[in-house]
């Protein structure tokens, strides 16, 4: 029974993706973006509900607290992506040294506080959930990010990610991106 909600629920993901070509291409409007970004919340919660077997009630109390959490790592993610351009264009020569250095310890601290929020997050749902519960978001946490991650690449893989003209191809290490 494990494995028909398992397919069912990779089945609506990837149909969810699908439908929307936001995180497999990039390059496109916030609002899509934020369309896209509810919408695997959306899924999430649902998952969620039944992983932990919560009531309507309980559901709702943990989703107000996972959306403030999230809203807050969403724009700590930005600012670090925002980082990352910037840091990739100074390894291509465009940046003096000292705005290298303040953009390099901006991208680790903003991980720490990443960190830091996720922390914040479990400590807030200690009062939602009870420690076996918890382990297991815990556990599905991961799960999820990692299967949404693997869902992208290959959705990116599948349309082809556009590239900037003048883009060298390869890995992005290769290039010290």
């Amino acid at each position: 029974m494990k494995d028909v909600y398992k397919l069912g629920f990779s089945l609506v993901v990837f149909l969810c993706f699908l439908s929307t070509p936001v995180l497999s291409l990039g390059g496109v409007s916030k609002k899509e973006e934020a369309r896209t970004m509810e919408k695997v919340e959306t899924i999430r919660n649902w998952k969620l509900m039944d992983v932990l077997n919560l009531s309507q009630d309980r559901a709702q109390r943990l989703f107000i607290i996972l959306r403030r959490f999230d809203l807050q790592r969403r724009k700590l993610v930005q600012e670090r992506r925002s980082l990352r351009e910037e840091l990739i264009n100074a390894s291509r020569g465009k940046a003096v040294k000292g705005d290298v250095r303040s953009m390099s310890l901006r991208y680790l601290n903003v991980g720490v506080e990443l960190a830091r929020l996720r922390v914040k997050e479990l400590r807030a749902l200690e009062k939602e959930l009870s420690p076996q519960e918890e382990a297991k978001y815990i556990l599905f946490t991961e799960r999820f990010n990692r299967e949404i991650m693997r869902m992208i690449i290959r959705e990116r893989m599948r349309r082809g990610r556009p590239r900037k003209v003048g883009t060298p191809r390869g890995i992005p290490s290769d290039r010290g991106e």
